[in-house]
């Protein structure tokens, strides 16, 4: 006799019987624990956000940052195919209180936020987002936009790029 070199055949109904037992016992096990311990009930009163709209509209007067941009609009004219433009958007806080930027982005990927500033604006001070545009593969009428988030009201300011590209004669 051999000790410990005992053969079971499994059949494969008896393995996926297994992996389903362990499922739903998985699944149950996460669904009580994501259960809130009161009433089960989830509002919107267990968020929240330091400056919002939200806070205005309920006549909360507490000191709020504003963004104020000197142009919201840059026309860059008419640029050659395969030159890259860099221009900045200059800003400053208007608020009472510091302004954060969030997050700045594009709606292409040509368009590319390179340098903003990552530090809270103290009230009255100002700053600049920069921003580069790359006409390679871009002929024509183009107009992008630079979303900037931050803790002020509205949440997001939108920029607009515009460049008129010409590209080689055919």
């Amino acid at each position: 006799m051999m000790w410990g070199k005992t053969k079971h055949k499994v059949h494969p109904m008896d393995s996926f019987q297994a992996s389903l037992t362990l499922i739903a016992l998985g699944f149950l096990l996460l669904t009580n624990a994501c259960q809130s311990p009161s009433s089960g009930e989830v509002t919107t009163s267990l968020v929240h956000i330091e400056a919002s709209a939200q806070d205005q509209a309920s006549g909360n007067t507490r000191p709020m940052p504003a963004i104020t941009f000197i142009d919201t609009l840059l026309d860059l004219g008419i640029i050659a195919e395969g030159n890259t433009q860099e221009m900045t958007f200059p800003f400053y806080n208007t608020g009472k209180a510091p302004l954060v930027l969030a997050d700045v982005s594009t709606s292409c990927g040509c368009t590319v936020a390179n340098d903003w500033p990552k530090t809270a604006i103290a009230p009255g001070q100002g700053s600049e987002i920069t921003v580069r545009f790359d006409s390679q593969g871009r002929p024509g009428e183009n107009r992008k936009e630079i979303f900037v988030v931050s803790n002020a009201t509205p949440s997001t300011t939108t920029l607009v790029m515009t460049a008129d590209v010409i590209g080689p004669s055919r």
